[in-house]
């Protein structure tokens, strides 16, 4: 049917080949036309001037606009504020792994208990 039995993959290669050059011809010529347009696509290179155009008005700014407290200089509330009661104590040479692993270990009491932590 249509003779794809009796192509063989030599001219098989060669006609994707061609069509591969064929195609990318194509797009470097397109640019190519397209580059001697030059068309300016971006907002910086447009020279239009918009239809209204106004001038900069100036804002007469003075303190009376505004109130003498924008912000309250004593809350009405008060604040909590967490503490940490972590406390730095230098380098920590640590433990070996299995004072963790094993629960029966003797030192994992006294471990336990000089462990800091926040919840």
């Amino acid at each position: 049917m249509f003779g794809i039995d009796q192509i063989s993959w030599g001219q098989f290669i060669q006609f994707i080949t061609g069509a591969l050059i064929l195609w990318n011809l194509s797009i470097v010529l397109m640019a190519l036309v397209n580059k001697k347009n030059n068309r300016k696509t971006l907002f910086e290179d447009d020279q239009f001037t918009p239809v209204l155009s106004e001038g900069l008005q100036p804002i007469a700014v003075s303190s009376k606009d505004y109130p003498s407290e924008l912000i309250p200089i004593r809350l009405t509330e008060a604040i909590l504020l967490p503490v940490s009661l972590y406390e730095e104590t230098g380098m920590d040479d640590g433990y070996p792994i299995e004072c963790f692993t094993n629960h029966n270990h003797p030192q994992l009491p006294k471990i336990l208990e000089n462990i800091q932590f926040q919840s």
